[in-house]
């Protein structure tokens, strides 16, 4: 025999689930990933100006 609140765990947790079965729920359409969606990054071109600039006031 099981202990009562074993009993009212299994019964509580039934009555989660039924909730959420009669809840229902959409599905969204998955697009299965593929390497070429990946966003193409550009290196930074070696001709742009860069450096540190000091100011003495």
């Amino acid at each position: 025999m099981l202990d009562p609140w074993i009993i009212e765990e299994i019964l509580k947790r039934e009555q989660e689930q039924r909730r959420e079965d009669e809840r229902g729920h959409a599905e969204l359409p998955m697009v299965p990933y593929r390497e070429d969606d990946r966003p193409r990054v550009t290196p930074p071109r070696e001709e742009s100006e860069r450096g540190v600039m000091i100011i003495d006031i």
